[in-house]
């Protein structure tokens, strides 16, 4: 350890819980999706603009590190962009918007994220040694993490799909969703994307990609009780007994 690890650690403990208790509080929660007010960006531009802009910051500072090239840097990479391209896809052609984004909100998100994304890219490529060149010596680990990273996407994009659909066309009223996981948990999607980005962590296997996926953790579940108690407050009979709101069988 040097003083870089501990100066992650150190942020990765401060974002992680004013994070949490932002979200879980809503003291100021990041405006998007149900929780926004009407913006003036086009909503398909402003979200393009938020998973576009991180994973351009990735590839700028694995650019600025050197464009190491190991199977290590050029598999990590992937991943990481995979993601982000596939959420940018999901803009396009798959999510439906009631509402355009607030300009503070597109800046906030896309500021996060590309900090988030700078982080990940130094720790990824910058703090890792000769270790890199024996990524692939724990196969089962590799394949693992791959494993579970695409379970986790296709997780994602079900429920985002399924989500989009929900409402007939050319109506905003917001309805109970149902189909997939919803009738265990109120935010799949979130399930989705928590159980990717462990699989990323799996597959860097490197202290920056673990450190990562904690502030992640402490969001989505903050983000998904105050969406459990938003749809209370709008339905009678949702959340179902039972139901939980992002990780089935657990919270």
């Amino acid at each position: 350890f040097n003083w870089q690890h501990y100066a992650l650690i150190t942020m990765c403990v401060l974002i992680t819980f004013t994070n949490y208790v932002n979200e879980y509080h809503q003291f100021f929660p990041i405006q998007y999706s149900k929780f926004a007010v009407e913006g003036g960006v086009p909503a398909r531009l402003g979200w393009f603009t938020m998973y576009f802009s991180p994973l351009v910051s990735y590839l700028v500072m694995w650019s600025y590190l050197g464009a190491p090239n190991s199977t290590y840097d050029l598999m990590v990479m992937g991943v990481y962009c995979a993601h982000f391209a596939k959420r940018c896809f999901e803009v396009i052609f798959i999510h439906k918007y009631s509402k355009d984004c607030l300009l503070s909100s597109v800046i906030e998100i896309s500021s996060l994220y590309c900090f988030s994304a700078v982080v990940t890219s130094y720790s990824c490529h910058g703090l890792v040694g000769e270790e890199r060149f024996s990524f692939l010596d724990d196969e089962l680990r590799v394949k693992v993490g791959l494993g579970v990273f695409v379970t986790g996407q296709l997780c994602n994009l079900l429920h985002h799909y399924l989500l989009a659909n929900l409402r007939a066309p050319g109506s905003f009223k917001y309805v109970i969703p149902t189909g997939g996981l919803f009738s265990l948990i109120v935010c799949p999607q979130y399930c989705g994307e928590l159980v990717s980005w462990l699989g990323f962590a799996i597959t860097a296997h490197n202290f920056g990609g673990f450190l990562s996926y904690i502030p992640m953790v402490a969001y989505l579940c903050a983000r998904a009780h105050h969406t459990y108690r938003w749809y209370g407050s709008k339905f009678d009979d949702y959340p179902a007994k039972g139901t939980l709101k992002i990780w089935p069988g657990v919270y």
